[in-house]
């Protein structure tokens, strides 16, 4: 695409991308994480269940949709928590992300290119994941800080703390 700034002309290139949708999934043990390869970290990372928008699809459909095929977990109602750019200097695609609690478990249905395996991650370790980078990629990360706040826990001197809204849930 050509763009001017400040008189300087030049050819930026970014990627066309469909819009992805992510879901928090808190169940009574924890926090619903995938695992997966992602061949660009050459690596497994951990990540909100997640996927790319087909076309047509409202987010919130697929982000049930995405949600029962990697986990298997079946939303009830979900809330948009928000929507975000991941890389505004790479890409114009949205991240909508949703949160669902309690969804029922079911069968995954994977596509051809997917290896996933489901973790339960209790909410008292999800610190630890933004830590020590285990829950690195954008969208989880932004998630689960999201989901901490709303739980009453905050970023104090270099660690997150619970502080007295932060009680377990029933």
């Amino acid at each position: 695409m050509p763009v001017t700034v400040r008189g300087t002309h030049y050819v930026h290139e970014y990627l066309v991308l469909p819009d992805v949708c992510a879901v928090i999934a808190e169940v009574p043990d924890g926090i619903v994480l995938v695992e997966q390869f992602r061949p660009a970290l050459g690596r497994r990372i951990l990540e909100l269940p997640a996927g790319r928008l087909r076309r047509g699809e409202e987010p919130v459909q697929g982000a049930r949709r995405e949600l029962a095929e990697e986990t298997g977990y079946q939303a009830g109602d979900l809330r948009l928590i928000s929507r975000f750019y991941p890389s505004v200097g790479l890409s114009r695609h949205k991240v909508h992300l949703y949160y669902t609690v309690n969804p029922v478990p079911g069968e995954t249905h994977w596509d051809a290119t997917e290896e996933i395996e489901v973790k339960i991650v209790p909410v008292v370790e999800v610190p630890n994941l933004l830590i020590e980078g285990r829950a690195a990629d954008a969208k989880t990360h932004l998630g689960l800080v999201y989901f901490l706040n709303a739980r009453g826990w905050i970023m104090q001197r270099g660690r997150w703390r619970p502080t007295e809204l932060a009680q377990p849930r029933s």
